[in-house]
């Protein structure tokens, strides 16, 4: 009998925390669980970029709206360096393109390959193009 009691308490308890899991990961998934109370907004505020200078001192470029800031944070003060500076547009911030490392490689093959493989490479492909020509 305290087995049996044990044992539906316990199934309870299971039961209301799993319902209550469901519950939040359904909340995330309609958006309702946000910081700002479910409402989205456009972010006003960032760091661009951040350089410690010392031990207690930071440099850091803040962005606002459209307006970048340069200011030194301490552990006791913060100090405007400049306003608006002539940064990076939001198009700057995108990461380039990466290069193809291949493209290069096989010029550089070619650059420092025997002499004797490149005339074995000549005959092959002219014998390839005559048979097909013949063909």
């Amino acid at each position: 009998m305290i087995f049996a009691d044990f044992a539906r308490i316990l199934f309870g308890l299971t039961a209301v925390i799993g319902m209550i899991g469901i519950a939040a990961y359904a909340a995330k998934k309609a958006g309702l669980a946000t910081a700002s109370g479910g409402f989205v907004r456009k972010r006003r505020l960032r760091v661009v970029e951040s350089l410690a200078l010392d031990g207690r001192r930071r440099l850091a470029i803040i962005k606002c709206d459209d307006a970048e800031h340069l200011i030194v944070l301490g552990a006791n003060n913060e100090t405007v360096i400049a306003h608006n500076l002539d940064g990076a547009t939001d198009e700057d911030d995108a990461p380039a393109p990466a290069e193809n490392p291949f493209a290069t490689m096989s010029e550089l093959v070619k650059k420092f390959r025997p002499a004797n493989n490149r005339i074995a490479d000549n005959r092959l492909a002219g014998n390839q193009i005559a048979g097909k020509d013949a063909a």
